[in-house]
Formats: structure tokens, C-alpha cells, sequence
């Protein structure tokens, strides 16, 4: 059975242990499928006879001084004008390949390749690199099999982790997801400080509907990665694949706690503690959201009608102005907040009948501390001084407004002859020239 269609049936399954078992002990390796080590050595060529010095190797040692310089480009051209003299040197076109595979000219360097394989076909530092460049022109079925080919021929050889991770990166760029995991799982064993690594696998598990297993990998790694936002975001969708939503709840707070704007983190977290009846937790994560999305009307509007809940109205004014000014065709709301102005407004008539002006700067003060909206407050309560017969506080009521509006037309007009009425026209000049 070939080694492609082993990455494309579940027969992988029961291929992999075995290769798990016959090379966890291969060292470790630079990632990379296109990885080709050094790209030209720092040194000319070494010719016997130094007083007669054939064209290819000045030609040669020309190109690799040019590339050494910095000079890519005129190496390449260099490179090409040797092969095109002496085609048969393996090692100068290897060179001229590597460099156009750093230069990232993957058809280029295709072409070389495949001439370099002709002439050694089982040679694996070729073969490495032209299922690297395959990988990137797109050819990824070519790429699959020329990885898995490399890495199950010789799964303990120095470039064994090379073909491994190439091949998974050619797994993922086809969308076998299946075939990938046993394959990271053997990674693992054989890179068990990549971090990185772990969750990736973690995550690939969970993606596969195996949350057991990603909460198995990823518990292993938190004793030491307990600041890791993103292994607590992992973790936390594990346990709600595993229907675990008190877990889930711990890892999200530390979640938030790491990286306090997390939306989706608070979003789920005030959910969570809604349906708990924690009003208090509700409103910090509601809050939270409105730091990062502070235009999300839908929030606002939550977050008015949970400080109203914790009775705060003030607070529930200043979001449902808020949300006025984003929705201003919302009638119901535009209806709730004219009852909680009416409300504190109500509040404030026992305390201001019959006292005097310093309680009434007093007690906009006051109001100043609940709520940003203490002018429609005032307003409502001039509305029940009104319909109260109560001149002297109303007087007193629409001076204030009337120095904080002092073009409202409406104020001044119904101001001038209460003031007159009270002989206290004296007053409003005074509160102009304040």
C-alpha cells in the first residue's frame, strides 16, 4: 500500500504506533519543510592543479563570492552560467537551487531539483527540499507523499522530525485533519517541551470531536503554563465539550484575569453568571465587553437594565442615554427612561419643599454623583414643583437649569415671571453674571 493512500484512510491509525515506537529517540530538529542548511559554503573550490584553472571553477567560486557579498540576484546569474557550461556539477546546481528556494522562486527551483533527482534518485537532502518547494507551489499531494515517504523509510534518521513536520504542514494545507493528529501526537513524544506543539495538538483533538484526549495533553502542561491565556481559552472549551460548565467557568476567570478584554471570554462568563442569578458578575463581564465594544447597543442596554436591577438608577440613566443616542427611534426605552427620571425626581421633592437655595446647589451636586443625566432629573422634578403649586423651589429648580441652559428659551421664559412674582428678578441677573 503506498504512503498516500495510508493519509487518506484510517488505516493511518494503525500504521503510526508503530512508527511511534520504532524512533522516539530522534534529536531534534530546525522546523521547516524548505529547510536546506547551509546555502553556499564560505570557502572557493579546491583545485589540484592551482597554476592551470578550468573556467567553471573561477565561474563557480565567482558565484559564491557574489552570494557571500550579499549579491543574490548576480549569483543567480552567475550560478546559471556555469550550469549552462558545465551541467553536470551536482553540488553547483544544489547551491543555485538553495538560493533560489531562499529567494523563494519555488518553480525555478523545482526544475533544478527534478534535474538533481534524476541523476540520485533516493538522495533524501533532494528529496527534503523538493517536497518542501512542492508544498509551496501548491502541488500537495506530491508533497504528501514525498514526505511520507522520506520520514517512513528512515522514521530515526537526522532528517526524520525535517520530513515529520513537513509532512504534517502538507496534512494541514490539504485539510486531513484525521491523518494529522497521530502524526502531532508523535511529535510530541519526540519534542516534549514544544509548547506550542501541545496545544496545537490539543486544539486539533477537540477540533476531531476528542475532547478527553485534548484535556489528557493540555493538563500536563499547566502546572508550568498557568499564565498562558490561550491553553486557559483551550481548556475552557474543552470542558464545555464536556458539558462541564463549572470548569469551564474557572478557566474562563482566569482567562480574563490574564487578558481582561477577552470578549468571547466575558461574553460566555456573563451568561454564565445571568442564568446563576449574579447580577454583581453579570454586570463586571457586561462592563468588560463595553471597554472593547463601546458602541454595542445591545450591551448598553443590558448593562442599564442590570444597574437598575442592583439598584443604581442613576447609573441605569446614563446607559439608557447612551443607547438613546445610538437607537434615538426606540420609543420604549426613550418610555423607560422618562419613568426612572420621574422616579429619582419624586425622590427629591420632600427634600427640597420649604428649604432653602443651598440645599437645592446641594442636592444637584448630589445628583451630579448619581447620574451624568441630572438635568432630565431636574427637569422632571421642575415638572412635579409645577403641578405642586411650589414657586419658590420651582424658582429655584429653573434657576439652576437655566445657568447650566442658559439659551433654553422655555426656562427663561417661564423663569422671569415667577422671579418677578417673588420679587427676586435680581437673582437671575446674578446667576447670568455667574
Amino acid at each position: 500500500m503506498s504512503v498516500l493512500h495510508r493519509f487518506h484512510i484510517p488505516a493511518l491509525v494503525v500504521i503510526i504506533p508503530v512508527v511511534i515506537l520504532a524512533a522516539v529517540r530522534v534529536g531534534s530538529a530546525k522546523s521547516g519543510p524548505d529547510t536546506v542548511g547551509t546555502v553556499v559554503p564560505d570557502h572557493d573550490i579546491q583545485y589540484t592543479n592551482a597554476n592551470s584553472l578550468p573556467r567553471w571553477k573561477i565561474d563557480w567560486d565567482r558565484a559564491r563570492a557574489l552570494y557571500r557579498q550579499g549579491k543574490a540576484g548576480q549569483a543567480l546569474v552567475q550560478y546559471e552560467l556555469l550550469l549552462q557550461k558545465k551541467g553536470n556539477i551536482d553540488e553547483a546546481r544544489w547551491e543555485y537551487a538553495s538560493i533560489l528556494i531562499q529567494q523563494k522562486r519555488w518553480r525555478q527551483a523545482g526544475k533544478q531539483l527534478d534535474a538533481l533527482l534524476a541523476h540520485d534518485t533516493d538522495n533524501r537532502r533532494y528529496i527534503l527540499a523538493r517536497a518542501g518547494v512542492s508544498l509551496h507551489e501548491g502541488r500537495v499531494k506530491q508533497a504528501v507523499q514525498q514526505y511520507g515517504e522520506l520520514f517512513e523509510s528512515c522514521p530515526e534518521g537526522p532528517d526524520a522530525l525535517k520530513a515529520l513536520r513537513g509532512l504534517i504542514d502538507a496534512l494541514d494545507k490539504q485539510g486531513n485533519r484525521e491523518a494529522q493528529l497521530p502524526l502531532l501526537e508523535l511529535l510530541l513524544l519526540r519534542t516534549p517541551g514544544d509548547f506550542a506543539l501541545l496545544k496545537r495538538t490539543g486544539g486539533l483533538a477537540l477540533a476531531l470531536g476528542k475532547p478527553e484526549k485534548t484535556k489528557n495533553l493540555l493538563l500536563t502542561a499547566l502546572g508550568n503554563h498557568s499564565d498562558d491565556a490561550d491553553l486557559m481559552n483551550l481548556l475552557a472549551r474543552t470542558e464545555d465539550a464536556l458539558n462541564d460548565s463549572e470548569k469551564a467557568a474557572e478557566y474562563r476567570q482566569q482567562l480574563v484575569a490574564l487578558r481582561p478584554d477577552d470578549l468571547q471570554a466575558n461574553a460566555w462568563l456573563a451568561k454564565y453568571y445571568l442564568k446563576k442569578g449574579n447580577i454583581g458578575m453579570t454586570l463586571l463581564h457586561v462592563e468588560r465587553q463595553l471597554k472593547v465594544d463601546p458602541i454595542n447597543a445591545d450591551l448598553i442596554l443590558q448593562a442599564a437594565h442590570l444597574h437598575k436591577q442592583m439598584g443604581r438608577p442613576g447609573k441605569a440613566l446614563d446607559y439608557l442615554s447612551l443607547y438613546l443616542d445610538l437607537v434615538p427611534a426606540d420609543t420604549r426605552v426613550r418610555q423607560e427612561r422618562e419613568r426612572i427620571r420621574e422616579e429619582l425626581s419624586g425622590s427629591l421633592i420632600a427634600l427640597i419643599t420649604g428649604k432653602r437655595e443651598n440645599n437645592i446647589k446641594q442636592l444637584w451636586q448630589d445628583v451630579g454623583a448619581m447620574t451624568r443625566d441630572r438635568e432630565g432629573v431636574f427637569l422632571h422634578l421642575a415638572d412635579q414643583l409645577r403641578k405642586n403649586g411650589e414657586k419658590r423651589e420651582l424658582a429655584d429648580v429653573l434657576l439652576l437649569l437655566h445657568q447650566q441652559q442658559p439659551n433654553d428659551q422655555h426656562i427663561h421664559q417661564e423663569l422671569v415671571p415667577l422671579l418677578r412674582e417673588e420679587g427676586r428678578m435680581d437673582e437671575l441677573s446674578h446667576k447670568i453674571n455667574q
